[in-house]
């Protein structure tokens, strides 16, 4: 009977270790790559990217988007996720038609990172990419993003929602950095 014993326990152990200490092992920095091409031009693509106050509008992931009234000058929103989670994101580079840097403005969360929207012509439409450079601190939320959620979902999300918004189908491309 003690033998079972510390067998439950051994093996109740690795399962609440286990996934902290691979996590460990996991890289907190990572880059992800995804990107789409629609039919419209840059400048109209730029229009609904750029404005993220309408985010809730045709992006199913975004409950509320608004602008934070204590930002002292910076450009912050504040969006709220389906889960009811807020997210201070600021504007960092801001390049019209072409590129849009937004970076998570709250250093308590346990990620943190920016995107890069960068809108390029592509015969009579546009490509889009997206671009995460991010962190993830906690190593249990490390190791369930590597191997549950992937880095490219919310931004492939993102994308999709995005060629929806325009009454297009369209197809996500990862792409690998060097």
């Amino acid at each position: 009977m003690l033998k079972w014993i510390l067998v439950l326990l051994g093996l109740a152990t690795a399962f609440v270790l286990g996934p902290f200490v691979v996590g460990m092992f996991l890289p907190k920095e990572h880059i992800a790559v995804s990107s789409i091409t629609l039919s419209r031009p840059p400048d109209s693509v730029w229009v609904v990217l750029r404005d993220l106050g309408g985010y809730p509008n045709w992006w199913q992931d975004i409950r509320r988007s608004e602008p934070d009234p204590e930002a002292d000058g910076r450009e912050i929103w504040i969006q709220t996720d389906r889960q009811g989670r807020e997210f201070p994101l600021e504007v960092i580079q801001s390049v019209r038609p072409t590129l849009m840097v937004t970076r998570i403005a709250d250093d308590k969360l346990p990620f943190s990172g920016q995107w890069a929207f960068e809108i390029e012509p592509a015969g009579l439409g546009s490509r889009v990419t997206v671009t995460e450079e991010g962190e993830v601190f906690n190593p249990v939320f490390r190791l369930v993003a590597r191997l549950f959620l992937g880095y490219h979902g919310t931004i492939d999300r993102c994308l999709e929602a995005l060629g929806e918004h325009f009454g297009e189908q369209v197809t996500t491309t990862h792409h690998q950095q060097d």
